[in-house]
Parts: structure tokens; C-alpha cells; sequence
């Protein structure tokens, strides 16, 4: 397997198959597994080594080793992946161990504020603070990694899991090492739950996170140590090589299914990753209850289409190896792993071409809790996210995660314009980061309680962002059921002059500068239907506030329209927000035609290169079902700044560019998309 001089292989365009073994799989045949994953058209195998059990004879008397083993398992394993010229992942779930481990160091494995150990079918969960995870899980890498040249390796469940799998919550830790590592970290016992009513959760959430990144140091570092060449595969917290997320299904959550998780773990691992490849590995089954009921192939394809879209690398999740009850989805997923073997060269090492940016906040989501909205909060991201996408705007994300980074204001640069969809959770310095994307030319659009908090869910007097054309909030209405008007001459609604509004309203100070827009009416009567009328003058508060803050602007929304068009999906909601992203910035591509479409665009050397168009199609997928889609015909593609001729590499054929309209697009008629295509375009004109 060729790669360039003295870049590691996860730099390269990669694709993985990975097992999931059981103990029963002991008596697996390595060279016919190689073989099947090579012709499956992936380039690496994630294998089991250890943890839990050993899928190699392990001298360590803890570590405890498949009862089923005949022979070293992962050596045969690693030297049939490089006969079939394979790239070999090592798993080691060092999350939990057997009793053996758990009798001889109980004092490493998570107890409850009862004392009641963490067990589930003979397996212990470790505490993050105690001596498996601090001690004897290095000494499974340092005896595996001596004998096994890996590839790569890849950790399972690493962190704090007080949730078992089959979802029943465990409580906190709260083991000698918590207690006494969070007393003397805060002062102060641990908390008894998981709720901001408790004083010490937000202190635990902080807790939580420096204690999970040492440990992930510390295993990164362990790795390194034992073998430089080796990548560690990480899931976005902590330290890696490359990122690996993953993409399921849960069905204990609300109904429907999010259809949108791949495209927003890709953005994700895209906004925090400092330029390290990531995939998201899609799991073949439904869910952890029903590991042997596959996933249509249908899904599987509208996953791999996002992830693509997004920049990201291929991963396909097997429990087991190839031997599955239901195949279904296995042919349409490897034909596809082919294509991108053809095709890689324009998919992966590739940055994002697009001009606006959705805010993701993890302060915001961790400490939603403490925020008077937070039961809305994940509607809301979700309802900006489907807005932008539904209104084929190219888009981001920024996250509050790499904020701090010495370069942050040259990454913004890049955008026009930045959504943050009532993003209660703003450090100072996040905030001064933000007012200075505006001040160098950025245009921000916030909604609700952005920056009414701090970074640990502390309230606030005032609004962290001095952009913001509003101080502070007077007063919250949070049962409101009325409209918002649109004035004839206020943005472009020519068959529509209301907005409905559900819910919260906050009244806000504005700053002298400032100018409204839209008005909020009086709440109305709604019945009966004979007194259905207005019967008030609307009053004077506006729908969007906005001002100039240096050579850039913003807009406050005091209403949460994401919310309602997550909730309702009337366009005019999609439209209010989309035209107030379009006044800052014009989109390098446009599509025209009906459809539920999500477009990209993704560009090669920081920009300079090439460009590829992606289009995604999810007519698909109604509620949570996922069939298979309609062909959509009559799609439009326009690129701005662009001449000459554009290659589809799924429908094979290239076309030739119309000339310039007036706002400097070219066109191409597309042929009908099933489910999904990439348009490779040439690098942009001067």
C-alpha cells in the first residue's frame, strides 16, 4: 500500500471495516476476514486485542482472556490484514473489566453513593480516577503493543458512562478516588445527582472534563511511547491522530429519527478538529438491544452521502464479522466503498467551501439545565441547522471549543456570517472573539438568550456581546401565542405579512444605534371564530433588532423562529433567517428544483484547487423510515465565479457550464439525482 514519503496513512484517503467480535468468534479464519474486508473495498480492519477480554494470549493475570482462544488471535489476525495489504486497527475497550479484576481491585470500578458497583453481565465499569484506567490499562497496551505492530488503535467507551446499555442510569461515582479527587479540585463533596438544583453539578461537569482529558492524554501519550508510528483514533475529546464518531440509531430517543446526525457529527468533527481526518463510523445494525437487525441499505447510503458531503472519511461498523442475519445492506455499502476507492482523490483532503456558519455550543448544551430555555435548546440548534439546509445555504460549523485557539480570528474570517441559535452559554472571551469577527466586517444573527449566561451556566445582567444591538432583557414572556408583521416595505414576503409565534418573547433594552424591523402584535383571541380579529394597534416591539458594530453588523431575534420552524416547518420562518444570512453574503453555489436536498461545497488546497458540489437526497426518508429514494429530476446547479466543463462522479458524465448571468453564476442542468452526486468543478476564477 503506497502513501507519500513521511505522511502517516490516516492523512491518506482511507476506508474501514470494523468488527465488533464475540467471544464465539475466536475460531474466525483471519486470512478469509482479510480477504473479504479488502474486497469489500475498504483499506483497514478495526480487530479486537484487549480490554475486557484478550483476543491474544495475555500473560496479565487481570486482563482477563477469551475462554474460546486457541491461538494469538490478533497475530494471525495482523499478519493476514498485511498479506491482503491491509491497514490494522487495534480496539481495546479498557472501559470496564471481569470479576477476576474486580475482586482482586474493587476500589478501581465505579461505585454509586450506595456503594452498589457498576456491573452488567460479569463486566465492571472503571472508574476514570482509579487504578485500571491509571495504571492496568497501560499495562495492556505496553504488553500488546509490544508484540503487535499496530496500525492504529482505537479506545471504546473511554469517559464516564454512568448509563449502562440497556440505558438504565447508575448514578455518579462516588468512590474514594472521586471523592477525594473532587474535594480537593473544588472544596466540596460530590453532588448526589445530576441536576443543576444540586450547587456542585456544574463544578462536576468541569470535574468530568479535566479528569477524561488527562486520562485520554495519558493514553495517547502511552501509545506514542511504546509506538510513534502508531495512530491513535479518538472521539473528539482529548488527544488523537484521527477522529472516529459514530453514527446509530437510539430508540429510546423522540421519534422521529434525527436524519441529519451524520452531516452534523461531520460538521462537528470538521469545527474541532485542527485539520485531523475524522470519519463516523455507520453501524450496520439498529441499536445496541438489536445488534442482528441490520439497517436499511438506504440509510446506510443517505449516511455515507452526508459524511462524503462533509469531508469526512468512510468507516462501516459490523457486530461480528461478515456472517450477518440480514446481508441487505451489505452489497449496495460495499459497491458504494469501490466508488470511493475510484473517487477518493476528489473526496478527502478537502476543507469546506462555505461563507456561513452555525455556532455549536457544548458550554450550551452541557449546561442547558441551568438556562431558563434549556428543554428548548436542542430543537432550536436542530431548527437553525434544518433552516440553512432546507434553504440550500452551504454552511458550517463554529465550535465554542476551539474559541481559545491562538488563530480563531483567521478562521472566522472565512464567513460571512455566523447563526447562533440561542446560545444561552458565552465565556468573555468567546464573546470578545465574536465581537471582533463583526468589528473586522462579520455579520452575527442571534435568537433568544445568546450570551445571557456564562460558559458554566451562570446568569447574566447584561448580554455578553457588545455587538449585540441589545443591552439587557427587562422582562420574558414565555407563554406568548401571537404573531410577528412583516412591513410592506421590510424584507421579501410578497404573499405573506405575519410570522406565528409560540412561546417566549424577551423585551429588550436597545442600544441608541439600533434598528427594528417586524413587529410583534398583541396576542389575539383564537376563539370562537367570530372573535377572531385584532382589536389592538401593534405595540413597539420589533421582531429583529440590528445595528453597525465596526465595519460589520448584527441582528437580534428576541423570539426563537428556529425553534418554531423545527417544530411547525413553515417556510416563512426558513425564509426570515435565510434572507437575513443572504444581505451578508452571496453563496458560492445555488441550486434550483424541488426536493429535499441538502448541498455543499468542498474545495482542495485550502481553497486554491479544485472544487467538488455535493448533493444529497433524502426524499428517502419520511419520519423514521428509510427507503429508497425517487430519482430527482429537473436540479439546477449554479456556480458562481466558474467557466468550462464539470465531471459527475456518480452519474459518469461531464457538462459543459453556461455563460455568466448577472450575478455572476454559471449553470448546469443536472441529470437526475438518486442518491446523492459530487460535481467536480474546476478551481475558481479571479
Amino acid at each position: 500500500m503506497m502513501q507519500a514519503e513521511g505522511t502517516p496513512w490516516w492523512e491518506q484517503p482511507y476506508r474501514i471495516v470494523q468488527t465488533n467480535l464475540r467471544l464465539i468468534d475466536a475460531g474466525l479464519d483471519p486470512l478469509a476476514l482479510a480477504r473479504q474486508v479488502r474486497e469489500f473495498g475498504a483499506t483497514a480492519l478495526t480487530f479486537n486485542v484487549g480490554g475486557i477480554f484478550a483476543f491474544y494470549p495475555t500473560e496479565l493475570p487481570l486482563q482477563a482472556r477469551n475462554p474460546l482462544l486457541t491461538r494469538d488471535l490478533t497475530g494471525d489476525m495482523l499478519k493476514a490484514a498485511r498479506a491482503e495489504g491491509l491497514r490494522m486497527i487495534g480496539r481495546f475497550d479498557l472501559s470496564k473489566g471481569t470479576r477476576v479484576a474486580y475482586e482482586a481491585h474493587p476500589e478501581w470500578f465505579v461505585h454509586n453513593e450506595a456503594g452498589e458497583p457498576q456491573e452488567y453481565n460479569g463486566t465492571y465499569q472503571a472508574c476514570v480516577n482509579g487504578g485500571w484506567a491509571h495504571d492496568y490499562a497501560h499495562r495492556i497496551l505496553d504488553e500488546a503493543l509490544k508484540r503487535y505492530d499496530l496500525d492504529g488503535v482505537f479506545f471504546n467507551m473511554t469517559g464516564y458512562q454512568p448509563v449502562d446499555y440497556s440505558g438504565r442510569y447508575r448514578g455518579i461515582c462516588h468512590c474514594r478516588n472521586c471523592q477525594t479527587g473532587f474535594q480537593e479540585m473544588f472544596g466540596r463533596a460530590l453532588p448526589t445527582r445530576e441536576e443543576f438544583s444540586d450547587p456542585a453539578f456544574a463544578d462536576y461537569l468541569e470535574f468530568k472534563k479535566r479528569t477524561s482529558r488527562a486520562a485520554s492524554q495519558k493514553l495517547y501519550d502511552t501509545v506514542k511511547r511504546l509506538r510513534p508510528e502508531t495512530g491513535v483514533m479518538g472521539n473528539g475529546h482529548g488527544s488523537y491522530d484521527f477522529m472516529r464518531l459514530e453514527i446509530q440509531r437510539a430508540v429510546s430517543r423522540p421519534a422521529p429519527e434525527w436524519p441529519h446526525q451524520p452531516g452534523e457529527l461531520t460538521r462537528w468533527a470538521a469545527s474541532i478538529g485542527r485539520g485531523k481526518p475524522y470519519s463516523c463510523a455507520s453501524t450496520n445494525f439498529l441499536d445496541y438491544q438489536w445488534r442482528y437487525a441490520s439497517e436499511t441499505p438506504h440509510n446506510h447510503l443517505l449516511r455515507l452521502g452526508q459524511q462524503i458531503a462533509g469531508g469526512a472519511q468512510i468507516d462501516y461498523y459490523l457486530f461480528g464479522t461478515f456472517d450477518q442475519e440480514n446481508t441487505e445492506p451489505l452489497e449496495p455499502v460495499r459497491q458504494f466503498m469501490h466508488w470511493h476507492a475510484r473517487n477518493g482523490q476528489h473526496l478527502t483532503g478537502t476543507v469546506s467551501g462555505a461563507k456561513v456558519a452555525l455556532y455549536h455550543s457544548r458550554a450550551a448544551d452541557l449546561h442547558a439545565g441551568a438556562t431558563a430555555t434549556g428543554k428548548l435548546r436542542t430543537n432550536a440548534f436542530r431548527g437553525a441547522y434544518r433552516l440553512l439546509l432546507e434553504a440550500r445555504i452551504p454552511f458550517d460549523f463554529v465550535s465554542d471549543q476551539v474559541m481559545g485557539d491562538a488563530d480563531i480570528a483567521a478562521k472566522l474570517a472565512q464567513y460571512d456570517a455566523i447563526l447562533l441559535p440561542s446560545t444561552t452559554c458565552l465565556s468573555d472571551a468567546e464573546a470578545a472573539v465574536l465581537d471582533a469577527f463583526v468589528a473586522q466586517g462579520g455579520t452575527l444573527i442571534a435568537t433568544g438568550e445568546t450570551g445571557l449566561y456564562d460558559e458554566h451556566g451562570g446568569k447574566r445582567d447584561e448580554f455578553a456581546l457588545r455587538s449585540l444591538p441589545v443591552t439587557r432583557v427587562s422582562h420574558a414572556a414565555s407563554t406568548l401565542e401571537t404573531y410577528v408583521r412583516i412591513g410592506e416595505d421590510e424584507l421579501d414576503f410578497p404573499h405573506t405579512r405575519l410570522l406565528h409565534l409560540d412561546g417566549w418573547y424577551w423585551h429588550a433594552d436597545r442600544r441608541d444605534a439600533a434598528g427594528c424591523m417586524l413587529t410583534l402584535l398583541p396576542q389575539p383571541k383564537y376563539g370562537p371564530p367570530e372573535l377572531c380579529f385584532d382589536e389592538l394597534e401593534p405595540d413597539s416591539n420589533p421582531g429583529v433588532v440590528s445595528q453597525s458594530f465596526g465595519a460589520g453588523r448584527t441582528h437580534y431575534l428576541p423570539w426563537l423562529p428556529e425553534w418554531l420552524y423545527f417544530r411547525d416547518g413553515l417556510p416563512e420562518h426558513r425564509e426570515l433567517v435565510a434572507q437575513l444570512v443572504g444581505a451578508a453574503s452571496q453563496p458560492p453555489v445555488k441550486l434550483l428544483g424541488a426536493g429535499p436536498v441538502e448541498i455543499t461545497l468542498r474545495v482542495k488546497d485550502r481553497g486554491a484547487g479544485e472544487r467538488v458540489v455535493h448533493v444529497v437526497n433524502y426524499a428517502g426518508q419520511r419520519q423514521s423510515a428509510y427507503e429508497e429514494p425517487p430519482a430527482l429530476h429537473g436540479l439546477r446547479l449554479g456556480i458562481h465565479r466558474a467557466a468550462g466543463e464539470v465531471r459527475l462522479l456518480v452519474d459518469g458524465s461531464t457538462l459543459t457550464l453556461s455563460g455568466c448571468d448577472g450575478e455572476g453564476y454559471s449553470w448546469v442542468d443536472l441529470p437526475p439525482v438518486k442518491y446523492f452526486e459530487a460535481v467536480v468543478l474546476p478551481a475558481a476564477t479571479a
